[in-house]
């Protein structure tokens, strides 16, 4: 058996979709697919050939895993550890979402599980929440009852936790649904617009910390502070012209200039955006930025009849159009 679940690129509201604000975030297509293997060994083999991982566990290894990093994210929420020494090892988000689609008694069988990612780490397009979206829609079909859509979403959100400290809205909406999602005080809604010509996805490296330290960072700084208001009316007219089809470029030059002010936006990524605006173009970080270090993750960019390869060659950054997935983590044949 076979599933995917598709990466999301933000297109407004990161940080301020954590005070209520809203968020519109845009699935995309390139995927996490995981395939599995009923097998006579009575446990599991997880491989993520990507990144040279193999493990192999017993069932009730598992649930002493899953009871254990239950117990870290108690640790987070006392103070004891940081929201980034949650999870141990990358994978065992993996073994987690499937954890939690186990039946009461172990299986009968074992299972070998391979998890290919076409996702960069650390890159701002949900890779986290991709791979809990993923796994979960495959595990749920061969140990428990498939969910509805809205109890995928919300079971993403409940592994994310174990990421960043808290079960972030925006990417498990967007990987659980797909298509273009808007997100605001807990509620989610699907747009039913498409986003239209010119727009880029670039990478300008993992940053140096992860997403759980930047919102703290940034709610240190701001939390109390009046600026979400401002994100919150860039976001709603960003929506509108959206469904108008007209230019972002305003608004999106103005998102960065917020995004600058939180201290979110290194200074070499600010450089490279003022490349672009140069040349004509408007970008911004979308995602989490990055509050120390010389990258920042994921960017996105409208940039009509710019030459975009050669500026990205320059900076030694990599870049695609990006293309929307409608259907979110599903089964594939």
């Amino acid at each position: 058996m076979k599933a995917c679940a598709p990466g999301k690129l933000i297109l407004s509201g990161e940080h301020s979709a954590v005070y209520g604000a809203p968020a519109i975030a845009l699935a995309v297509n390139r995927y996490i697919r995981c395939h599995s293997t009923f097998t006579s060994t009575h446990d599991l083999t997880l491989r993520l050939p990507e990144f040279n991982w193999q493990v192999q566990l017993s069932w009730s290894d598992l649930r002493y895993l899953n009871d254990h990093l239950n117990q870290r994210f108690q640790q987070f929420e006392q103070g004891l550890i940081g929201a980034g020494d949650i999870l141990e090892a990358p994978h065992q988000l993996a073994l987690y979402a499937l954890a939690q689609c186990l039946p009461e008694t172990d299986p009968d069988t074992g299972l070998a599980l391979e998890i290919h990612s076409e996702l960069p780490l650390g890159s701002g397009m949900g890779s986290s929440a991709a791979l809990s979206a993923a796994v979960t829609r495959l595990a749920q079909h061969l140990f428990a009852t498939p969910l509805n859509t809205y109890d995928m979403f919300q079971r993403v959100r409940y592994c994310e936790r174990l990421c960043h400290g808290r079960g972030g809205l925006i990417d498990a909406a967007t990987v659980s649904y797909g298509g273009m999602v808007q997100v605001e005080a807990g509620q989610v809604a699907q747009l039913p617009v498409q986003l239209g010509d010119h727009w880029y996805y670039i990478h300008t490296g993992a940053p140096a910390v992860g997403t759980g330290e930047c919102v703290d960072n940034v709610r240190r700084h701001w939390g109390d502070t009046g600026i979400w208001q401002d994100f919150s009316a860039l976001t709603e007219q960003l929506r509108a012209t959206i469904v108008a089809g007209t230019d972002p470029r305003q608004l999106i030059q103005a998102n960065h200039r917020l995004l600058s002010d939180i201290g979110v936006v290194p200074r070499p990524v600010q450089h490279f955006i003022q490349q672009l605006e140069n040349l004509g173009g408007a970008a911004k970080v979308s995602g989490a930025g990055a509050v120390s270090g010389d990258s920042g993750g994921a960017l996105i960019a409208y940039l009509p009849d710019i030459d975009l390869a050669g500026v990205c060659q320059q900076a030694g950054y990599r870049y695609m159009a990006i293309e929307e997935d409608k259907q979110g983590a599903r089964l594939e044949d």
